[in-house]
């Protein structure tokens, strides 16, 4: 299994680099279309998500990736100090309702601003 690790700064102008590898690292495992596409989406939301609601960005965001030739897994990590607090629940609840519905298997874990998904 090969691992890719990209920390990268927490700031929205890097999402195009957070989807390119994203999308190459899919192709690279032979996924089709659809599938490249939603796993981008995927990993974009939960990275807007993270840069919108926790404030403090001093520390990048982690994204690794797992690739071998029967799947894919990418584990998207916030190293930031702070909480998701009361009022962006509602944010959450939106983002987990997309991953939702283009995920078959993924947890996403808000306390410890964590999502893990399975892509076969």
């Amino acid at each position: 299994m090969d691992k890719i690790n990209l920390n990268i700064p927490k700031k929205s102008e890097y999402m195009s680099t957070i989807r390119l590898t994203t999308s190459a690292l899919s192709n690279l495992n032979g996924f089709n279309i659809d599938d490249i596409e939603d796993l981008k989406v995927i990993i974009s939301e939960v990275c807007t998500f993270f840069i919108s609601n926790i404030e403090e960005n001093n520390k990048p965001l982690s994204i690794e990736y797992q690739v071998d030739e029967e799947r894919l897994i990418v584990e998207v990590s916030d190293l930031n100090d702070g909480k998701i607090d009361e009022k962006n629940k509602a944010n959450s609840e939106m983002c987990i309702m997309i991953i939702e519905s283009l995920a078959d298997n993924y947890n996403f874990d808000l306390e410890n601003k964590k999502l893990y998904l399975k892509r076969i």
